[in-house]
């Protein structure tokens, strides 16, 4: 090429330069828009969760929370929620979305590094980063996969696991692109861990309210309720209830002849009694002091007055020390009432009960005496 034509040709070069930049502009002002407007819906669907997981009186409603959203905020992956399985040597699976995985439905913590570095474990290509021993295929369709550690107020809970988590960047914006998705994951993560540990501490403070912290049996609080409720189902259903009273036997002499110390090892082991002596149906409580209370939903009389019976001589023959002083035999009353024949109300029957728990004292103490009975006597 000439030396005339040289200028010519870097003049056309600039021309057509300058008539493509406004349609590259374009392009890249489009390809910034939809990122914008992906970013928008993926905060749009964060809250969203984040406000059912608040919402949520359940752990398995705050599941499925992660299970609606899960797909939304992290498209074309699979993920899968795990929760620690008390005592913590292990996780158990509550919750998927997209297609089935490989991992398994339960595996040992130490399969997962994010677990045991409690840290994320991002792992783009196996040949770089170690594989947890969870994920049990090495296939392309598993990779890129995230492990997040669910950590809320200390305490490890579980695990977010997300395969096929695609973060899609420039090379000039890679770091920023994925510290971004990184930190999608890390957020939900941390909703999560926050929304379960809430529920975790509601539960526990509504045992505790209900539970007696001595013996562990349930109280006069939840007995009322639960009689309550119970008598509903009878009357809707036709079907007997029944409940035993008792009381310990001279319980104030333990208290002063061996101590209050001693006074709380009887209650104690009188609780491990009504535990071994209930069916999974039955409730137990200490209704305060030294009374004890046994709600059985179905249960007729001559059931309830043989149970109370086989209550009554596992606590005489209980061998009870403490600090090496011998207790001596102790002995409980107890008073039966049943439901329709006894009352039909819960104060009525609570009442009835309490009549003959009084008759068995004041016949002598340590024996069983049902309302039926005081009934034929009068």
């Amino acid at each position: 090429m000439s030396e005339i034509a040289k200028p010519k040709a870097k003049r056309a070069n600039k021309r057509e330069r300058a008539k493509a930049a406004p349609a590259q502009g374009g392009s890249r002002l489009l390809r910034r828009v939809r990122e914008l407007e992906g970013i928008l819906c993926q905060q749009v669907n964060l809250r969203k969760l984040s406000s059912y997981l608040k919402a949520s009186l359940t752990p398995a409603e705050a599941h499925a929370a992660v299970e609606c959203f899960g797909p939304q905020l992290f498209q074309g992956t699979t993920g899968k929620l795990y929760l620690i399985h008390p005592p913590g040597d292990y996780l158990e699976h509550v919750a998927t979305w997209g297609e089935a995985s490989p991992n398994e439905a339960t595996f040992p913590f130490r399969d997962c590094w994010a677990l045991r570095r409690a840290q994320p474990h991002w792992v783009r290509d196996a040949r770089a980063e170690p594989l947890c021993g969870h994920v049990t295929s090495v296939s392309k369709s598993v990779l890129p996969y995230l492990c997040v550690p669910l950590i809320a107020q200390g305490k490890m809970l579980g695990l977010l696991h997300v395969q096929r988590l695609k973060i899609e960047s420039r090379p000039s914006e890679n770091a920023g692109s994925i510290e971004s998705g990184l930190d999608l994951a890390a957020t939900v993560a941390e909703e999560v861990a926050l929304a379960l540990a809430n529920l975790s501490l509601r539960e526990t403070l509504q045992e505790q309210s209900i539970r007696d912290p001595l013996t562990g049996l349930h109280n006069r609080r939840f007995l009322e309720d639960s009689l309550i409720r119970e008598l509903a189902r009878a009357k809707r259903k036709t079907q007997p209830l029944s409940i035993i009273l008792l009381d310990i036997d001279h319980f104030k002499r333990i208290n002063d002849t061996f101590g209050h110390g001693a006074g709380d090892m009887v209650l104690r082991r009188l609780g491990l009694v009504l535990q071994a002596y209930v069916r999974e149906s039955d409730i137990a409580c200490r209704v305060g002091g030294e009374e004890f209370s046994l709600l059985l939903p179905e249960g007729p009389l001559q059931i309830a007055v043989q149970r109370a019976e086989d209550i009554r001589k596992a606590v005489h023959d209980m061998a009870l020390k403490h600090e090496d002083q011998d207790l001596g035999t102790v002995t409980v009353s107890l008073g039966v009432a049943t439901f329709p024949d006894h009352g039909t109300t819960a104060d009525a029957l609570i009442r009835a009960a309490d009549q003959v728990l009084y008759d068995a004292k004041h016949k002598g103490r340590n024996r069983v005496v049902s309302a039926s009975a005081r009934k034929a006597m009068n």
